[in-house]
């Protein structure tokens, strides 16, 4: 899910910590693991998929959020829907496309201006916008939002989508947000333990939210391309 996405209720590229012993092998079951070989585990065999379709909700002081990525190693599109605004991401090249209609202009940049309204903008490195847009679009960045942080534990065992799982608890990410909470990764319990859902639980003083992540289509094809026309944000007069 985007960063601004989570906000508005520092993106982290590089792959997580992972089991890195040379000569370590997939375990048949998860019982009697601790909650951090569990989330290794996991994200290992999450990470052996290379891309993946992650659908992320959310609700809060009356805004309905909702987001559909498809990410891969280096690339990813996603929609978004805020209170039934519509815009698009796309990400390929290193370069974040972004269209969005009236509103979500507002929301994700913070300004009016009906120039750019369903419009493709670009947005490199550098750009103020250019960290929160690109935020969980590519695979690597949707593995980071998934490793709940700080001190872990597991949760008893739950059914998920129909799926037996296990969670594992810790703070919020902060390539989510930087917000205080609650963080839980479900796992799924039968080989080879994928991730199943992310559930984060945001607090901030007089607001609470819940971010569902719902990871599918693993190992999904990523076919993507900068759009035929575009203008650079530098070329507007959205804020840089």
């Amino acid at each position: 899910m985007k960063k601004s996405v989570a906000i508005g209720v520092a993106s982290v590229f590089g792959l997580v910590p992972l089991m890195t012993s040379a000569g370590a092998s997939t375990p048949t079951t998860l019982t009697g693991l601790s909650a951090a070989q569990v989330l290794n585990v996991s994200l290992k065999a999450a990470s052996a998929k290379h891309s993946a379709t992650t659908v992320g909700s959310t609700k809060v002081l009356g805004i309905s959020l909702s987001e559909n990525t498809t990410s891969g190693p280096q690339s990813g599109y996603g929609f978004e829907t805020v209170n039934g605004h519509k815009g698009e991401v796309i990400y390929s090249g290193g370069v974040v496309y972004a269209k969005f209609d009236t509103s979500l202009i507002n929301f994700n940049y913070g300004v009016t201006d009906n120039s750019v309204a369903n419009k493709w903008i670009s947005v490199t490195k550098g750009n103020k916008f250019y960290a929160s847009l690109s935020s969980g679009i590519t695979f690597p960045s949707v593995i980071q939002q998934m490793h709940p942080a700080g001190t872990l534990s597991l949760t008893p065992p739950t059914t998920i989508n129909g799926v037996p799982t296990i969670g594992v608890t810790g703070k919020i990410n902060a390539s989510i947000a930087p917000l205080s909470g609650s963080e839980t990764l479900y796992v799924s319990t039968t080989a080879p333990f994928l991730p199943v859902q992310v559930l984060v639980k945001e607090s901030q003083p007089g607001v609470t939210a819940n971010i569902i992540l719902t990871p599918k289509n693993w190992g999904v094809v990523v076919s993507v391309a900068a759009p035929k026309t575009f203008t650079p944000i530098d070329k507007t007069s959205l804020p840089r």
